[in-house]
């Protein structure tokens, strides 16, 4: 009898479990592209941005997708962290779903979920109908779980020594409360413990404050995955996964101290205990977010100076998140991510030294744009070993051409970042032979640095927009700077006609600087072909 029960009990949750797993991945495949765009349009109001977290988690049965877009949207700056907070607060409220439909005791019909949900998961054409019948699968699963550990537990009420562990735990709710974290910590969830703690009240083996502290356990356990997820990530990430346990933690030890008093107000919410155990659930992420709302923006200063940034963050991948790697759409969007961070790279950090006037020059100008050079080297390698672990089998053909045009504008921006090195090297050359070019020869240089740049931001915002139009622009001047590297190699023989010495002096060094700005320009090309699909 005990091991069918233990079996019971460990079938129940792996289907619980398997279950919130096929949901969570199904509807993340068939709206993420959605799902992206209604959190990147909510940047400025900290109530709305709650409420669009709350629609989005409920929608997706997941905070941890919601988390990782945040990362990315703040790391950007299409938000403060404080307005990522109050989209995290509404997230949290929307993750208590999955114990509400529970408490519905809709195990009757979970097997119907299943063969329904199975049907298009097996047999549809589209790919966005068959995601939506494994989350429909996903619901049965859950359904039927949580059926067989209730099935399961009610054995538990005949054995004394099992009651007697309960009633000492519920005479003490902060350990309840702990082995309720370590629980979640461990199932990487908090709706498997509440559901757990639902069950155990209804079968009459917890008290309702007993089961309380358990789902204040699960709530500061939720936060474990994003803490453990973060450390490999970027500052923005760890500032993001921190301040979500500094919520649930805060939230935890106001709680915990009152009790009681949370159990009175869940018992007037609802006459039977396992809808109480549910709304206390909710309860406790409401009451939270009411609390915290207002103070988001003081939590995400209080974040800064707890995590400030750090020298050498830069050479961190901040977009590339291993946990969205089963949803092309999301980590697609995270490498497109990582590549504009190295455009701009580029564009600020990288252009604006290479070109400057001798007098205005940094001291070890060369070594600075070397470390600079390294950082892109390092994101290009992340990037291309991350869209290579993308499941093939997984891709639609759309998202194929995709990671091609990723990886080939990753490998531009990397020898863009290549060839800045050694028109620094030349600069050096100058330097060390204490020579310079003719005021004319600058002036013509800058001239078309200055073409090869505009042509770069084009490049780049068209990638950035998918702009189309933007790209047959870059291609359609080539041209032009093609004409202008001749006219310029023939103003320079001109000079040298003349015997211009300095002319004299600088020839190889100047022919050098218009085949590299000439590079330059093909890369930008070769960007702007990838947006146009010619690869």
């Amino acid at each position: 009898m005990f091991f069918t029960m233990i079996t019971m009990l460990a079938g129940g949750l792996a289907l619980f479990l398997y279950g919130m797993h096929l949901i969570s991945s199904g509807l993340q495949k068939a709206a993420a592209r959605q799902v992206q765009h209604l959190l990147g349009t909510v940047t400025k109001n900290r109530f709305f941005g709650m409420l669009a977290g709350l629609v989005v988690t409920i929608f997706l049965q997941t905070s941890a997708v919601t988390t990782v877009l945040l990362v990315g949207f703040v790391s950007a700056g299409l938000m403060s962290l404080g307005q990522a907070l109050g989209v995290i607060l509404g997230a949290a409220i929307g993750s208590t779903l999955t114990a509400q439909l529970i408490a519905l005791r809709l195990g009757d019909y979970a097997l119907w979920a299943v063969v329904i949900g199975l049907i298009p998961y097996l047999f549809a054409r589209r790919l966005r109908w068959r995601y939506l019948g494994q989350a429909i699968l996903g619901f049965g699963l859950i359904f039927y779980g949580a059926a067989m550990m209730g099935t399961a537990v009610t054995p538990l009420n005949t054995f004394i020594g099992f009651k007697r562990l309960l009633t000492a735990l519920g005479d003490h709710p902060w350990l309840m409360m702990l082995g309720s974290t370590l629980f979640t910590g461990i199932v990487q969830g908090s709706a498997a413990p509440v559901v757990l703690a639902m069950t155990l009240a209804a079968q009459g083996s917890l008290s309702l404050n007993a089961a309380l502290a358990m789902v204040l356990g699960a709530n500061l356990g939720t936060t474990a995955t994003a803490l453990i997820s973060s450390i490999a990530l970027s500052r923005e990430a760890k500032r993001v996964a921190l301040a979500h346990f500094f919520f649930k933690g805060v939230g935890v030890l106001l709680f915990l101290p009152l009790l009681g008093l949370y159990g009175t107000l869940c018992r007037f919410t609802s006459p039977d205990i396992a809808h109480q155990v549910a709304n206390g659930h909710t309860l406790f992420n409401v009451i939270n977010m009411i609390i915290f709302l207002p103070f988001t923006p003081a939590v995400g200063r209080l974040m800064v100076r707890i995590l400030p940034d750090v020298p050498g963050e830069e050479k961190v991948a901040k977009y590339l998140d291993v946990e969205v790697l089963e949803i092309p759409e999301l980590a697609l969007a995270g490498a497109t991510r990582e590549l504009l961070r190295m455009a701009a790279i580029i564009r600020e950090e990288m252009f604006p030294r290479v070109m400057q006037p001798l007098a205005e020059r940094e001291v070890e100008l060369l070594e600075k744009l070397r470390g600079l050079d390294n950082i892109l080297d390092y994101l290009y390698r992340a990037v291309a070993r991350y869209l290579a672990q993308l499941n093939q089998g997984n891709l639609t053909e759309d998202q194929l051409i995709a990671q091609t045009r990723l990886l080939y504008i990753a490998n531009d921006l990397e020898h863009i970042g290549d060839v800045v090195v050694e028109m620094a090297h030349q600069w050096r050359k100058i330097e060390a032979g204490g020579i310079e070019f003719s005021p004319a020869g600058q002036i013509e240089l800058q001239e078309m640095f200055n073409k090869v740049k505009e042509n770069f931001d084009t490049a780049i915002k068209a990638f950035a927009d998918n702009d189309e139009v933007l790209a047959a622009g870059v291609i359609r001047g080539h041209p032009e700077i093609l004409r202008l590297e001749k006219t310029l190699r023939y103003s320079h023989f001109q000079r040298l006609q003349q015997e211009n010495r300095l002319s004299l002096e600088t020839t190889s060094m100047h022919m050098d600087l218009i085949n590299q700005l000439l590079r330059l320009n093909f890369h930008s090309v070769s960007i702007a072909q990838a947006v146009l699909g010619i690869i």
